[in-house]
Formats: structure tokens, sequence, C-alpha cells
């Protein structure tokens, strides 16, 4: 009975170890870019933006012409998000795309 005890309450500390894991917080960024336009856009930008470090998730609004993205700050910034966008041939908030890219993408995706 007493090791059935010992037992429940090794578990029960383990489980409430598991609870006390603190989870990163997000940021979220909203980068406006004003050439995205078809879902080969929106293919590039998540591909180009999910592998870097401590991106958690891309969701990219064609309409509106903007992407928010939820990052760890302590592995990644704005502005190194805005610079990958740049090198995958789009705009990103006021830093332009990268002329040898923007000519790179499908034609579907570029949009003045």
């Amino acid at each position: 009975m007493s090791k059935r005890l010992l037992s429940l309450a090794i578990l029960l500390l383990i489980v409430q170890s598991f609870n006390c894991v603190k989870q990163p917080q997000l940021e979220t960024v909203i980068i406006h870019s004003a050439g995205i336009g078809c879902a080969h856009c929106e293919d590039n930008i998540k591909k180009a933006i999910y592998a870097l470090e401590g991106v958690k998730e891309v969701n990219v609004d064609l309409e509106k012409k903007n992407i928010e993205v939820k990052f760890v700050p302590a592995q990644t910034n704005l502005q190194t998000i805005e610079i990958t966008l740049t090198r995958a041939g789009y705009d990103a908030n006021d830093k332009k795309r990268d002329p040898d890219a923007y000519e790179n993408l499908d034609e579907c995706c570029k949009h003045g």
C-alpha cells in the first residue's frame, strides 16, 4: 500500500513539474507588403519566414497585403523577418524587395 502511495506521489510530482515549465512569450508583428497577391506569394513568404529560428506562426492576408508573424523574441526580431522577406523578393514595411530575388519570382507574384 505504501509503495502505491509513494509511486502516486512521485507521479504527481512529475506531472506538476511539467506544468511549471514556462512557455516562451511570443511577440506578434504585422508586416505590410504591397506586392503580395496570390497563393504562390503566400507559399513563398511562409517558406522564407518559417525557416527562421523562433518563428511559431505565419498568417498571410492577401486582401489586406499584411503578414502576421508570431515569434519568440529571444530567437528572432522584426528586422530579421523584414530582411528575410526582402531577400525573398517582397517589400516589407518600409524596406524594399531585393531586385534579383524579385526577378526570380513566378510571374503571378510580380505585382508592381
